[in-house]
């Protein structure tokens, strides 16, 4: 039987990758859905076990200090996401394709552990103009704080020439992005 490959999907701050997520997962559960850990508070509609596992930031550093993770970062403001190492060996078991939901730094930080099996899509904003207007449209934050999520889309966007596919998600045309990713995995799942 073929290796399973790893999709890892990223995106830039405003572009709608959670979004597209929610759509591909509702479309394709032949995929095993990888789920991240955070210390970040649950935003309205997540769901425990299946948007991600929260945990508080001191469990967080306790698993760090356990070498629990395959891969974690510290994204900001003492919030931390990360993939336990139980949850790879969960998804490798299964012997599914994985969907990986991951930021850059975690993709640079996986890709020469685990090689040609994965395939990498960054999600996109059509412009940052349209990425901070998403920002602000989700955030109930300060200016500063919006400023500095815009000031990260920036660099997500610069490392997105590092991945193998990159997608667009425009303005009012979600399904079309989704549609793009659908083909990339079908693809890669023939190859």
């Amino acid at each position: 039987m073929k290796e399973p490959k790893i999709f890892i999907i990223s995106g830039s701050v405003g572009a709608g990758k959670d979004t597209i997520l929610r759509q591909l997962k509702q479309k394709r559960d032949d995929l095993y859905w990888a789920i991240t850990t955070t210390s970040r508070k649950p935003r309205s509609g997540e769901i425990e076990g299946q948007s991600y596992y929260f945990i508080s930031p001191e469990k967080f550093r306790e698993l760090i200090n356990r070498d629990a993770f395959f891969e974690y970062e510290n994204v900001y403001a003492d919030k931390y996401f990360g993939m336990t190492r139980k949850e790879i060996n969960k998804a490798l078991q299964e012997n599914k394709n994985i969907i990986w939901q991951i930021d850059y730094r975690g993709y640079n930080t996986i890709k020469d552990k685990l090689g040609g099996r994965i395939v990498s899509i960054f999600i996109l904003p059509p412009s940052l103009e349209i990425a901070k207007k998403r920002i602000q449209k989700r955030s109930r934050e300060n200016k500063a704080f919006i400023e500095e999520r815009l000031e990260l889309a920036k660099k997500e966007i610069e490392a997105s020439k590092n991945y193998d596919y990159r997608v667009i998600n425009k303005e009012d045309q979600l399904d079309k992005a989704v549609e793009e990713i659908l083909k990339i995995i079908d693809k890669e799942i023939k190859n």
